[in-house]
């Protein structure tokens, strides 16, 4: 069976659109020193941004079989089963729910997410993908397993392994919707839980819209559905990365100091410095009240000590007027710096 040209064109767009998402990661870890960013857990961004590709790798053999040569059931296995939904969506999902986590170890319980406050979540959220990945290799394709068709040549799940699939997934996004709504109980200062509000909305209603596509269309093979599939899986990631990391990120390259004053003053007005440090995973030397800078070798430190010292924070043009509702000269005049 030739190529389809219209698949390859599908490819060529989700490739470009994960081509921005790789740009917006590499510029995040460019800028991991900024501390708005680095508060936003950037090695957790970073599998956010592997498990989206991945994904997106098990997509192709699933949404573009003509462009898939001479595959076989093990390759089925492997793209389908694992790299789409083991590696792939189920991985995303777990992403986001450690983020909620990690908000609930820091704002409630007033911990670290380091130790077993680390590595028990991330052992029991393997638990799906495993049992997924490993159900799917072991279930044969005559009792409802993936399997190679050749005519016409692409990878297919019957119906038992499909409607599998569709449990867990169902399962985790329950998991993550709980988590959301727990977010409303937990005191954060940049409006964290809208974020993840944004992100778990879009997915769920993607999610339907695929399911429900799958059954109303003729045939789960046609081009048009697999077209849109195959994109909303990539705008899944994609949304998800951009709503996390947009505003940071676009402070960091248009205004970083001033954006990082307001940010350092709204941890110190709203008494949560503490919070964000293990958030961010480094210290934030600024003292609470007065705009101590304390020593530190770190180049985030030193970012700070830049900015108190010389930021345009008492500037009328600022886009920030809750911090200059609070105190306008808090950075206009030198503060102290210990060294």
């Amino acid at each position: 069976m030739a190529a389809d040209r219209r698949e390859a064109i599908v490819v060529g767009i989700n490739t470009g659109l994960l081509t921005l998402s790789l740009i917006v990661i590499l510029l995040v870890n460019r800028n991991r020193a900024y501390i708005p960013l680095k508060c936003k857990n950037i090695p957790l961004l970073n599998m956010l941004f592997l498990t989206t590709l991945l994904w997106y790798l098990g997509d192709i053999f699933t949404y573009q079989p003509t462009l898939v040569a001479h595959a076989t059931r093990s390759v089925c296995i492997l793209t389908m089963s694992w790299l789409r939904m083991s590696l792939g969506v189920y991985s995303v999902i777990s992403c986001h729910v450690f983020r909620i986590y990690q908000y609930q170890c820091v704002f409630k319980w007033r911990v670290p997410a380091k130790g077993k406050h680390l590595w028990v979540p991330i052992l029991l959220w393997t638990i799906v993908p495993l049992l997924y990945g490993i159900l799917a290799s072991a279930i044969p394709a005559g009792k409802g397993g993936n399997e190679y068709i050749a005519d016409p040549p692409m990878c297919v799940s019957h119906k038992p392994l499909y409607f599998t699939a569709v449990a867990l997934l169902v399962l985790l996004l329950v998991v993550w919707a709980c988590a959301t709504l727990m977010m409303n109980n937990i005191n954060v200062c940049f409006q964290e839980h809208r974020e993840l509000l944004v992100v778990i909305v879009s997915t769920v209603l993607v999610v339907l819209l695929q399911v429900v596509l799958r059954w109303t269309l003729p045939g789960n093979s046609s081009f048009a559905y697999n077209t849109f599939t195959s994109v909303t899986d990539v705008l899944i990631g994609q949304i998800s990365l951009f709503v996390l990391v947009s505003k940071p990120l676009f402070h960091c390259l248009r205004d970083p100091d001033e954006y990082l004053c307001y940010f350092l003053h709204t941890l110190r007005r709203e008494n949560k410095r503490v919070e964000y440090e293990m958030a961010g995973g480094e210290e934030i030397a600024v003292s609470q009240f007065d705009g101590l800078v304390d020593s530190s070798s770190t180049e985030s430190t030193r970012s700070i000590a830049k900015v108190l010292l010389g930021s345009r924070c008492g500037d009328s043009r600022t886009a920030f007027p809750a911090f200059h509702q609070e105190d306008p000269s808090d950075c206009g005049s030198p503060p102290r710096v210990l060294v």
